[in-house]
């Protein structure tokens, strides 16, 4: 077998790693010798050092006593001189010694070793006492203690050049390190060549084989969802654990080789299988067409919400060996309800805004309801009827508008359709001709154009006018310089469906938008524009109009609450809204809202025959009443008497209790849910619905709407009077009740 060109680049390494082995090698054990040759010397070197050091500490020590005892003349001064004078006598013992180290080791310093030597031997003779010391000691002292700093220094040197000629290599040596240094990595480079030009592509091959299965098993191990990948013939090659886990198949299930079908066939949730048979999938594959993976959301064996997406892939070369598809099984139970939960709180914060904007709405119709009351109080003569009645009207509507806000966040609350009533347009701009030069300003001028033809359409009137004025709002705030808003309806007919986008734009005005893009139905619409001669829109805001909380204004200034609100009206009408605008050419927005004319005599039937049910419920009852406000409780006491009923009154669950309990006979109940303790609207009726057989009840309560027909916990027949509520409202709803009973 011929050798593989990898082994001959591996024996090149190897000679190479060896040459450069036994190089270092050599240096080493020549250096080690060098340095046990040196060792001896270092020793007697470190000793002469020591006996240097030892000299040098009793000069100094000797000389700074003595001078101690010169300035304090005290007895330890005088110890401690008579002490170093001692040591430096027995010192000369070891001269002889030193001086032969420091010759020997190279000292060259015959000149300061000869002066140490004479001030020992001077030094020896002196007397111990410190008050003998002989004329001229001091002098002698100190030319010692310089003698032994010259010597030391010296010493320090001489031993720092012991150790560089230690460590500097001869001559042989350097050129035997040279030669192996450059044999080895001559040949590490030929064995590098010979691996790179005689077996890299093969190498790099067979690793990147082996790499890429590392990889794929890896990658297959660490996904969160599971994993299959199945041949063309629907054989399984590969899978991770984790589709084991969320399958809840046995451990050994899973094999290579095992079929598509097979693996279907124990997938059943709810007695039917939640992949798609292998007869769909083949085909595709067989053809070799890629299509768009197939994902779908179903439920797993075990109740768990399943993400299940199938994949196709194929081989660049077109063998259809390797073609085949992927499946993956993700648990998404934990996502949806992270994304219900998000839903939810993205709601919160959506009611807590619009709240926001519309508390700021009502604030400013309370402002119109109390002004105009108090402009009532002002005019008080016979000569001024006619000015308290436009005041009052206009308290009146004001409030009649406080409704309908609160509906509309009751309805944003709980996704709830108001009931639209057929609306006249000349009724709406009498009241809008008066409204908007006041709510605009002077530096706009309005105009409300004539509607004596157009057709009814059927919408909440609250909401249209509430639409209206937003619209209007925003056509002043474009105007910042001043400028014309008109507001105009017209009458339009669509013989077929029609797309708003395709209609013919006006000069200047090239940007559109359309709250639905769907065709609008064939048939009777009315189109109300509100036009300004602002400065229009750009591309950006234009796009972005319908969308909650976005607003061009600043902090404070709006709530970005107009256009949607515009937006669900429109919606629940089935109309449109369409915007047109173009840079300094002003806005339009247009509400396209479907005709009522035909229900114009519904609309009068329904009101006789209202009318009817009214004065049929003029017979006299027993009502009582029970409402914790007392200024509601008034309102109600006051119509149904105004009614001809007779009327008991209660502020509290309990005090109603004892007042029926005092009647014979009780025929109505109309009471508010939400009581004091202990008793609230609804254990009340149950308790007196038990007292007195065949009582009528009427529930009143802000928490309901006008479509509420029953509540848990209440009276089977009760009626519900939702909260504000007028007094042809209240008549309706006992009469309801009582015709009941």
């Amino acid at each position: 077998m011929a050798r593989h060109p990898a082994r001959r680049a591996h024996i090149l390494a190897l000679i190479g790693a060896g040459l450069l082995i036994v190089t270092f090698g050599t240096m080493s054990i020549e250096l080690g010798n060098e340095m046990a040759r040196r060792g001896n010397i270092d020793r007697q070197s470190t000793t002469a050092g020591s006996y240097l050091r030892t000299l040098h500490r009793a000069t100094s020590r000797a000389r700074i006593c003595y001078y101690a005892w010169l300035a304090r003349n005290k007895p330890d001064d005088a110890s401690c001189y008579s002490k170093a004078i001692g040591e430096l006598e027995n010192a000369l013992s070891d001269y002889s010694s030193f001086r032969s180290v420091q010759e020997r080791v190279g000292a060259n310093r015959i000149e300061s070793l000869n002066m140490v030597g004479q001030n020992l031997q001077a030094i020896a003779a002196w007397p111990s006492g410190v008050t003998e010391m002989p004329q001229g000691g001091e002098s002698l002292l100190s030319a010692l203690d310089e003698n032994l700093s010259v010597l030391s220094r010296v010493s320090t040197l001489n031993q720092a050049g012991r150790v560089a000629d230690m460590l500097r290599n001869t001559g042989w040596q350097r050129r035997l390190l040279l030669l192996g240094v450059l044999t080895g990595v001559l040949s590490l480079i030929a064995a590098g060549w010979v691996l790179d030009r005689s077996s890299l592509v093969a190498a790099r091959a067979e690793a990147s084989s082996r790499d890429l299965a590392l990889r794929l098993r890896a990658t297959l191990d660490s996904l969160s969802l599971g994993m299959a990948v199945f041949g063309a013939d629907g054989r399984l090659w590969h899978w991770n654990e984790q589709l084991s886990l969320i399958l809840g198949l046995k451990k050994d299930f899973l094999k290579l080789g095992l079929h598509y079908d097979e693996l279907n066939a124990v997938l059943v949730a709810g007695n039917m299988s939640f992949l798609e048979p292998f007869g769909h999938i083949k085909p595709f594959l067989d053809r070799g067409e890629d299509v768009p993976p197939v994902l779908t959301e179903c439920k797993g064996p075990d109740g768990a919400d399943l993400e299940v997406c199938r994949t196709f892939f194929f081989a660049a070369d077109g063998a259809a060996s390797r073609h085949g598809f992927v499946l993956t099984i993700a648990d998404i139970s934990l996502r949806l309800r992270s994304e219900r939960a998000l839903g939810e709180a993205q709601k919160l914060r959506a009611l807590g805004q619009l709240t926001a904007g519309i508390a700021h709405d009502f604030k400013n119709l309370l402002t119109v309801i109390l002004g105009n009351l108090e402009l009532v109080t002002d005019y008080e003569g016979p000569e001024d009827i006619a000015r308290r009645q436009e005041y009052i009207f206009a308290a009146t509507h004001a409030a009649r508008r406080s409704e309908a806000l609160t509906g509309q966040l009751l309805s944003f609350m709980r996704r709830q359709t108001t009931k639209p009533d057929s609306l006249m347009f000349s009724d709406l701009f009498s009241f809008l001709n008066g409204l908007l030069a006041r709510v605009i300003g002077s530096h706009i001028m309005v105009e409300c154009c004539d509607v004596a033809g157009v057709w009814p359409v059927r919408a909440d009137p609250a909401q249209l006018e509430s639409a209206v004025l937003n619209l209007a709002i925003n056509a002043r705030d474009a105007m910042t310089k001043g400028g014309k808003l008109k507001i105009e309806a017209r009458n339009v007919v669509f013989a077929m469906n029609t797309d708003l986008m395709s209609l013919p734009l006006e000069e200047g005005r090239h940007r559109r938008v359309v709250s639905d893009p769907t065709p609008l139905p064939a048939g009777n619409w009315v189109r109300l524009d509100v036009t300004d001669t602002g400065s229009g829109m750009t591309d950006d805001v234009l796009h972005r109009l319908f969308e909650p909380f976005f607003t061009t204004k600043g902090e404070g200034a709006g709530t970005g609450l107009g256009m949607p609100m515009v937006l669900a009206f429109s919606q629940q009408v089935n109309g449109r809204v369409m915007v047109e605008t173009g840079t300094g050419h002003g806005t339009v927005v247009s509400l396209w809202l479907p005709c009522a004319a035909t229900t114009c005599k519904l609309e009068e039937t329904k009101v006789l025959v209202a009318d009817t049910a009214v004065k049929t419920e003029a017979c006299q009852a027993r009502v009582l009443v029970v409402e914790d406000d007392t200024a509601i409780r008034d309102i109600v006491v006051t119509i149904m008497q105004m009614a001809g009923h007779e009327v008991l009154e209660a502020e509290d669950g309990k005090q109603a209790i004892e007042i029926a309990t005092q009647q014979e006979k009780l025929d109505l109940l109309i009471t508010d849910i939400q009581l004091p303790a202990p008793f609230d609207g609804l254990a009340l009726s149950q308790v007196l619905s038990g007292q007195h057989p065949g009582l009528a009840v009427v529930y009143m309560s802000g928490e309901l709407t006008s479509e509420s027909t029953s509540l848990p916990g209440g009276v089977e027949g009760a009626s519900y009077l939702a909260k504000p509520f007028r007094r042809k409202e209240l008549v309706q709803a006992v009469a309801t009740a009582l015709n009941k009973n």
